[in-house]
C-alpha cells in the first residue's frame, strides 16, 4: 500500500511551488502524476519527468494504472499530482483512496470564473470538487506549506 503524503490538484503539475516549496517540507519516495494524455504522450512525459528532482522517481499513470499501483505491495511515500479534479473523482468512484486533497493552481479558461486568488473553475470542476467532498475527501487550498489552509467548502458550497 502507498502512503499519500500530499495529493494536489494543480494544472501546472511539477513547478517551483512543488520542487522548491512542498518537496523541501515533505518527504516522499516518488512523485506520481495521474494523467491520461501525459501517459500516452512520450514527449510530454519526458519533459515532465525532467522537471522533477533527480533523486525522486517520477511515475505517470492512467487512472486504472494508478489504482493498480496504489494497491500493489510496494510501500512508498508519494506525492500525487493531477491537473483536474475530475481525475480524482474517477478514482474515488472506484476506490476511496484520498482523504485530504490540496487544491493548488487552476488557470483561467474561457468557461471558468475566479474563485480564489489563482484558482479558476468552471461548473464541471466545481461539481467535481463537491463530489470529492461527498466521497469523504477534505479539499483545501494551500499554495505553499507555510500558507494557512483554506477550506474550499466555504468558497464554493
Amino acid at each position: 500500500m502507498k502512503n499519500i503524503i500530499l495529493a494536489r490538484i494543480d494544472d501546472r503539475l511539477i513547478h517551483g511551488q512543488i520542487t522548491i516549496g512542498w518537496l523541501k517540507k515533505i518527504k516522499v519516495d516518488s512523485i506520481v502524476i495521474i494523467d491520461e494524455e501525459f501517459r500516452k504522450n512520450n514527449f510530454l512525459s519526458s519533459i515532465t519527468k525532467k522537471a522533477a528532482p533527480k533523486e525522486l522517481k517520477t511515475k505517470i499513470f492512467s487512472v486504472e494504472e494508478f489504482i493498480d499501483y496504489y494497491n500493489s505491495d510496494v510501500e512508498e511515500d508519494i506525492l500525487v499530482l493531477v491537473k483536474q479534479p475530475g481525475i480524482l473523482v474517477k478514482i474515488q468512484n472506484r476506490q476511496k483512496i484520498f482523504t485530504e486533497i490540496n487544491l493548488g493552481n487552476l488557470g483561467s479558461k474561457d468557461d471558468s470564473t475566479k474563485i480564489y486568488k489563482n484558482i479558476n473553475m468552471n461548473i464541471k470542476e466545481k461539481d467535481s470538487i463537491r463530489n470529492l467532498i461527498k466521497s469523504g475527501g477534505s479539499v483545501f487550498i494551500q499554495m505553499l506549506p507555510e500558507d494557512s489552509r483554506v477550506n474550499i467548502e466555504k468558497i464554493i458550497l
